[in-house]
C-alpha cells in the first residue's frame, strides 16, 4: 500500500509540473496570442525595449511613457484581435512619419530613412543637415509646425502614421489631447536622458525597426561603437575640461551634469569632466550664476562652449560679454573650442565628435575639427 501511495504521489507531481511548464510556454506568448521570437539585445539604451514575434510583428515600449505599448504590424497583416487599449497599433509600411526631435532625424538620415519621414518639427532655416535641406526644398519634407504648436490640418492631410516627440511634448498637455482627438498616434523619445553616449546613438534600432530598415540600424550603430572603441583604447590626455552654454542675458550659466552623456564623451575622449561632481546621477544641465561656473572652471585646461543662444565668435567677444571670461585658465591659454552650428543635430555623429575632442586634447594646436573650432 505504501509503495502504491508513492507511485500515486509521483505522478500527482509529474502532472503538477508538466501543468506549470504548460502554462509558462502559453505565459512566453504576449498580446493575444503573438509568439515572443526576442527581445532585442541593448548594450546602452536604457530608454526604450523591442521584443520581437514570429512572423514579423514588434512591440516596444518606452520609458517617458511605460504603460503603452506600441504594435508593429507587418504589410499584408492583421493585428491580433482583443487588444487592450493601451496597445497603440502601427501598420507597416511607416512612410508617413513626423519628426520634431532633429537629433533622432540625424540617426535616420544614416541609415538611409529619410524617405519615411514626411514632416519635421523645425522649419527649413533651423536645419544643418544637408539631406534634410535638400528634400525639404524639394517639397519632399514639410515642416509641420513646432511641438509646441503643430499644424494639425497638415499632418491629418499627410496621413502621419506617427508624430514622434522629445520629452518637452509632456509639457503640453493640450498638444496630447489634440493628437488623441485626431487619432494621430504619438511617442516620446527620451534619448537626451540616456547616460551614455551610445545610449543615444542605440536609439536607431527603434527607429530600423519601426520603418523596417533592422539590418541598416544594427550595421551602423556597431560601426559608431567600434569608432569610439578605437578612441577609449587611446591614451588619456590628462586634460580637464568645462562644457557649458550661456543664457543669452548672461544671468544663467548651463553645465553639463555629471552624468550626462556630453560629461561621458569628454571621459571617453581621455579628457576629465571637471565638473564631474555636480549632479552626477542626473543626465541633462544645470544652471549656476556665472560666479559659481567660475569657482568650480578656473583651472579647467579645455572649455567646449556650446556656442547656441548666446554666441561668440571669438575670445574678445567672450571676455567682453562677461569679464571673469578673461581669468579662465583655458581663455589664458587660448584653449576654448565653440562647437559647430550642427552640434545639436549630429547624434548621428557622436563618434566623431569623440573623435574630435580626443584630437584637439591631444594636440593643443590643431586649431579646426568638424565639430569643434577654436576661439582666436
Amino acid at each position: 500500500m505504501q509503495t502504491i501511495r508513492r507511485t500515486l504521489l509521483f505522478l500527482l507531481v509529474f502532472l503538477l509540473a508538466f501543468s506549470f511548464s504548460s502554462i509558462a510556454e502559453q505565459n512566453t506568448t504576449s498580446l493575444e496570442g503573438l509568439v515572443v521570437q526576442s527581445e532585442e539585445k541593448l548594450v546602452y539604451a536604457t530608454g526604450f525595449s523591442i521584443t520581437h514575434y514570429q512572423s514579423g510583428f514588434a512591440s516596444f515600449t518606452l520609458d517617458a511613457h511605460p504603460n503603452q505599448v506600441f504594435l508593429l504590424v507587418p504589410e499584408g497583416q492583421l493585428p491580433p484581435e482583443g487588444l487592450s487599449e493601451n496597445v497603440v497599433v502601427l501598420r507597416q509600411p511607416m512612410g508617413h512619419i513626423t519628426f520634431n526631435s532633429t537629433g533622432m532625424v540625424s540617426l535616420v538620415d544614416a541609415i538611409g530613412g529619410l524617405d519615411h519621414i514626411a514632416s519635421v518639427g523645425t522649419d527649413l532655416k533651423g536645419w544643418y543637415l544637408d539631406n534634410v535641406i535638400t528634400k525639404m526644398k524639394a517639397g519632399e519634407i514639410s515642416f509641420s509646425g513646432n511641438y509646441k504648436a503643430p499644424d494639425f490640418e497638415t499632418l491629418t492631410k499627410a496621413g502621419v502614421q506617427l508624430v514622434i516627440d522629445t520629452v518637452r511634448l509632456a509639457e503640453n498637455p493640450e498638444v496630447i489631447a489634440k493628437y488623441d482627438e485626431l487619432g494621430i498616434p504619438w511617442m516620446i523619445e527620451s534619448s537626451s536622458k540616456e547616460g551614455h553616449p551610445l545610449g543615444r546613438v542605440e536609439w536607431v534600432k527603434l527607429f530600423g525597426t519601426l520603418i523596417g530598415m533592422k539590418e541598416e540600424s544594427d550595421r551602423y550603430f556597431s560601426q559608431q561603437a567600434e569608432k569610439v572603441a578605437q578612441v577609449k583604447s587611446a591614451d588619456a590626455t590628462g586634460k580637464t575640461v568645462a562644457m557649458v552654454y550661456m543664457s543669452s542675458d548672461g544671468s544663467k550659466v548651463f553645465c553639463r551634469n555629471g552624468g550626462d552623456y556630453m560629461a561621458s564623451m569628454i571621459n571617453l575622449a581621455g579628457g576629465e569632466y571637471i565638473m564631474k561632481d555636480l549632479e552626477p546621477g542626473k543626465t541633462g544641465t544645470t544652471s549656476v550664476t556665472m560666479e559659481a561656473f567660475y569657482a568650480a572652471c578656473k583651472d579647467a585646461d579645455y572649455l567646449f562652449y556650446v556656442n547656441h543662444v548666446q554666441k561668440f565668435k571669438t575670445l574678445e567677444d567672450m571676455v567682453a560679454f562677461n569679464p571673469l571670461f578673461a581669468d579662465l585658465k583655458a581663455v589664458k591659454e587660448g584653449q576654448v573650442y565653440i562647437t559647430s552650428p550642427d552640434f545639436s543635430q549630429s547624434t548621428a555623429a557622436i563618434a566623431g565628435i569623440i573623435a574630435d575632442m580626443h584630437a584637439v586634447l591631444s594636440n593643443a594646436s590643431i586649431e579646426s575639427t568638424h565639430a569643434l573650432n577654436k576661439l582666436q
